[in-house]
C-alpha cells in the first residue's frame, strides 16, 4: 500500500525542488552569455558608438520630461550586449532569452554578489529596415520604445539613475537592449546596509 501524503507536504516538496533548481538553471545563463560575448558569428559586431547614441537619446527624453539624466554605466553592459546578441542571432525580440531565462533570472545571475536593486528594468528592440546601420537607424530603434507606453515609462522612471546599453549589428539589422536601475542596496545575509 502506498502511503498518502497530504497536500501541504506535496506543496512544500515542490517549493523545495523548484527553489533548488532555479539557481542552477539561472547560472547556466552566465555561461551562455559569456559564450555569446566571446564569439559573435562572422558579420556581427558590437556597436559602442550606437550604445552612446541610445544613452544620449534616453537622457534627451528624460530632460524633456524634467527628469534627472541617467549615468551611463558598464555594470550591466555585458548583460545588455549578451541579450542583444541573443535576440539578433536567434531572431526574436523580448525579455526572455532564447534559453528560457527571463529578465529577473538574468539579473540575478549577472548582478554583483551582495547587491539588491529596488528598481530595475529593461527595454529591448530591433530594427530590420533597409539602410545603413547608423545613427539614423538607432534613432528609429529608439522611437520604438517611445511608441510603447511601458518602454516609455521605463525611460522616464524617476527611480532610475543608471543605464547600460548593448547594441549588436549584423548586416543592416540592429538589436538593442537598455537596462535601467536605481541605487543598489548592499545585503549581508538577511540584513541590508
Amino acid at each position: 500500500m502506498i502511503p498518502r501524503i497530504n497536500l501541504a507536504v506535496w506543496l512544500c516538496m515542490a517549493v523545495i525542488l523548484f527553489s533548488s533548481a532555479v539557481p542552477v538553471r539561472a547560472e547556466s545563463y552566465r555561461a551562455y552569455a559569456e559564450t555569446l560575448l566571446q564569439g559573435l558569428p562572422d558579420g556581427a559586431r558590437y556597436r559602442p558608438d550606437l550604445e552612446a547614441v541610445l544613452d544620449n537619446l534616453a537622457n534627451a527624453y528624460r530632460g524633456s520630461k524634467k527628469t534627472a539624466a541617467l549615468q551611463s554605466s558598464d555594470l550591466f553592459n555585458t548583460m545588455a550586449r549578451a541579450h542583444a546578441a541573443d535576440m539578433l542571432l536567434n531572431d526574436f525580440v523580448g525579455h526572455r532569452s532564447s534559453t528560457g531565462h527571463d529578465f529577473a533570472m538574468r539579473i540575478e545571475v549577472m548582478k554583483p554578489k551582495g547587491l539588491v536593486f529596488r528598481s530595475i528594468a529593461e527595454n529591448a528592440a530591433r530594427d530590420r529596415q533597409k539602410g545603413a546601420a547608423d545613427e539614423a537607424k538607432a534613432r528609429r530603434l529608439f522611437q520604438q520604445w517611445m511608441d510603447s507606453r511601458p518602454h516609455r515609462k521605463a525611460l522616464i522612471n524617476r527611480s532610475y539613475a543608471y543605464v547600460s546599453s548593448g547594441v549588436v549589428q549584423r548586416g543592416n539589422v540592429l538589436s538593442a537592449v537598455q537596462i535601467f536601475w536605481g541605487e543598489p542596496r548592499k545585503q549581508d545575509g538577511i540584513f541590508f546596509e
